[in-house]
C-alpha cells in the first residue's frame, strides 16, 4: 500500500534537486567573468518508481512515480572546439611573438632616416667626391676621417641594437621554460586530484576547467596534442613524447650552449638532450633568436667586412700628402693571433683548426682566357661540402661565376693584379664558424697549378680547417692567407 507521506516525499524531492539547480545557476552567475569557467548545468532525471519488478510486487496496475533527483552537475563544453583551439592556438603564440620582434627590428635599420646607415653610407661617399676635387685641401681629407667615424659608429650601433634584441629573445626563452615547466607541475597536482575525485563518482568540474585553462595556456607557448581516453591518465605530448602522463611529468630545462656564443639550449631535464619544437611562442623566440636576429647580425658583419676589404684594397693603392702609399683605411683585428692561424676551437688549450678568412693564388689570371683544364672543385656549403665541375672550354670568368652561383660559403674574386682570391662568408650552419673557409680541394689543377692556390690537387693537398697547421696546404703557405677576421661588425675601426 501506498505510504500516505508520498506526495511529502516528492514535494521534498523536487525541492533538493530544484534547490541544487539555483545553487548550480548563482555558481555560473558569479563566476561570469572567471577565466576558464564553463556553465554548469545539473542533470535530472525521475527517481525509481514503484514498484521494481519481482515476484513479491504488489498486484497494482502501472509503476508509481517517486519524483525528481539531481543525478549530477555537467559542464557545457563543446569538446570537439576545445581540441581544435588546443591544436590551433600555438600558431597564435608563434605569429604573436615573431610580430612583436620583427617590429622592433625594422625599428633598429631606422630606414630611410638620417641617422641611418645608409644615409651615413652616402655621406661618406659624398666626403670622397669632395676629396677627389680637392685632394690637397687638409679640411676635404679631415671630412673623410669624420664621416668614416661616424659611419664606423653607427654600424656599431646596429650591431649594438641587433646583439640587445637577440638577448632579450634569449631572456625570453628562459623565461618561457620556466612558464612551461610551472604549467606542467600545476597540471599534474589537478590530475591527482581529479582522478580521486572521479572515484568517488563526483564531477570536479571546476578543477577540469583550471586544468582546461593551463592546457590552452600552455597550448600557445609549446606545440601540444592532447590524449585523455584513459580517465586515470590524462596526456600531453609535444612532438612524440611525453610531457604529462597522469601525474608523471617531463620538465623542461636550459644550458649553455658554448657553439652559440653562450646562448641558452633547450634541453629535456632528465635526459639533457635537446628539445625541438614547431610551433608555439618557444619555437618562435628560438627561431629569431638563432635565425632571424643571427642572420641580421651576418647580413650587417658580411657588408661590413667587404665594405672595409674593397675599401682598404683601393687605399693602399693611393698616396697620401707626405708620399706615403700602401697604407688601409680601416684598421681589422684579426679573431685569430695565430702567425699560422691556428685555433683552440674546442678550448682543451690545444690548437686543433686553422681559420683563414682570404686565400690569394700566386699566378695572375685572365678573366677571358680559356682554362683548358678539367677537374672538379670542393667547397664548403650550408649542408656540407659542394662540388662546382670545370671544363676545358669554360673562362676563368665562368668558373668564377660557377663558384659564386653555387651557394658555397666562399666567394672567389680576381684582384687588382688578376689573382684568385678566395674569400670566407657567413656560415648558415650555427656550429661553423663565420667568415671561416673550411675546405678547399680540387681533383684537377684550376686551384693548384693554374692560379696557384694548393700546392697538390686531389684529396692529399687539399686545405681542411679542422686540423691545425692546414696552412701548410696553400702555395706559399701563410704569406697569401689571412687569418680569419672577428664576426663581429664592430672590430672594425679607424
Amino acid at each position: 500500500m501506498q505510504s500516505t507521506f508520498t506526495g511529502l516525499e516528492i514535494g521534498k524531492r523536487s525541492l533538493i534537486a530544484h534547490n541544487k539547480g539555483l545553487t548550480t545557476v548563482g555558481h555560473n552567475i558569479t563566476n561570469a567573468s572567471t577565466e576558464g569557467y564553463s556553465r554548469q548545468r545539473v542533470k535530472m532525471q525521475p527517481f525509481d518508481p514503484l514498484y521494481a519488478p519481482a515476484l513479491n510486487r504488489e498486484n497494482t496496475p502501472g509503476q508509481i512515480g517517486q519524483g525528481v533527483s539531481a543525478v549530477s552537475v555537467e559542464r557545457i563544453k563543446d569538446e570537439l572546439l576545445e581540441g581544435r583551439i588546443v591544436s590551433q592556438n600555438n600558431l597564435k603564440g608563434y605569429w604573436e611573438n615573431r610580430d612583436k620582434y620583427i617590429l622592433m627590428t625594422e625599428q633598429i635599420y631606422n630606414e630611410p632616416g638620417e641617422f641611418s646607415v645608409r644615409s651615413m653610407m652616402d655621406k661618406f661617399w659624398e666626403s670622397w667626391q669632395d676629396l677627389s676635387v680637392n685632394p690637397s685641401e687638409s679640411a676635404t681629407r679631415q671630412a673623410v676621417l669624420q664621416k668614416g667615424e661616424s659611419l664606423i659608429s653607427g654600424i656599431h650601433q646596429r650591431y649594438k641594437s641587433l646583439k640587445e634584441t637577440r638577448d632579450m629573445a634569449d631572456s625570453d626563452i628562459s623565461a618561457t621554460v620556466y612558464q612551461i615547466n610551472s604549467m606542467l607541475s600545476d597540471i599534474s597536482a589537478l590530475n591527482e586530484k581529479i582522478v580521486k575525485i572521479k572515484a568517488m563518482g563526483d564531477n570536479p568540474n571546476d578543477l577540469l576547467d583550471r586544468r582546461d585553462l593551463l592546457v590552452n595556456n600552455l597550448s600557445s607557448l609549446v606545440n601540444i596534442t592532447v590524449e585523455n581516453r584513459d580517465p586515470d591518465e590524462f596526456q600531453i605530448h609535444t612532438e612524440g613524447l611525453h610531457l604529462i602522463q597522469g601525474r608523471a611529468v617531463n620538465y623542461l630545462s636550459t644550458d649553455i650552449d658554448p657553439v652559440n656564443e653562450g646562448y641558452s639550449r633547450v634541453v629535456w631535464d632528465k635526459t639533457g638532450e635537446q628539445a625541438f619544437f614547431k610551433g608555439g611562442s618557444l619555437a618562435s623566440l628560438i627561431q629569431l633568436r638563432d635565425g632571424d636576429l643571427r642572420e641580421e647580425v651576418q647580413k650587417l658583419d658580411l657588408m661590413t667586412v667587404n665594405f672595409i676589404d674593397n675599401l682598404n684594397s683601393l687605399h693602399r693603392k693611393g698616396w697620401g700628402k707626405n708620399g706615403t702609399t700602401g697604407l688601409d683605411f680601416f684598421r681589422e683585428y684579426p679573431f685569430v693571433t695565430s702567425v699560422e692561424g691556428n685555433y683552440d676551437r674546442n678550448g682543451d688549450g690545444e690548437f686543433d683548426s686553422t681559420y683563414i678568412f682570404r686565400v690569394s693564388g700566386t699566378n695572375s689570371l685572365e678573366p677571358e682566357a680559356l682554362a683548358g683544364i678539367r677537374g672538379q672543385m670542393t667547397l664548403p656549403g650550408p649542408d656540407g661540402n659542394i662540388n662546382i665541375d670545370y671544363f676545358p672550354t669554360d673562362t676563368v670568368s665562368d668558373i668564377l661565376d660557377r663558384i659564386n652561383n653555387s651557394q658555397a660559403e666562399v666567394n672567389a674574386v680576381l684582384d687588382d693584379e688578376n689573382r684568385l682570391v678566395l674569400r670566407a662568408s657567413t656560415a648558415k650552419d650555427i656550429n661553423n664558424p663565420d667568415f671561416a673557409i673550411r675546405h678547399i680541394e680540387d681533383s684537377g689543377e684550376f686551384l693548384a697549378g693554374y692560379s696557384g692556390i694548393l700546392q697538390l690537387s686531389g684529396a692529399e693537398g687539399a686545405f681542411d680547417w679542422e686540423t691545425a697547421g692546414a696552412s701548410a696546404s696553400l702555395v706559399s703557405g701563410d704569406k697569401n692567407a689571412e687569418f680569419a677576421v672577428a664576426p663581429l661588425c664592430c672590430r672594425f675601426l679607424l
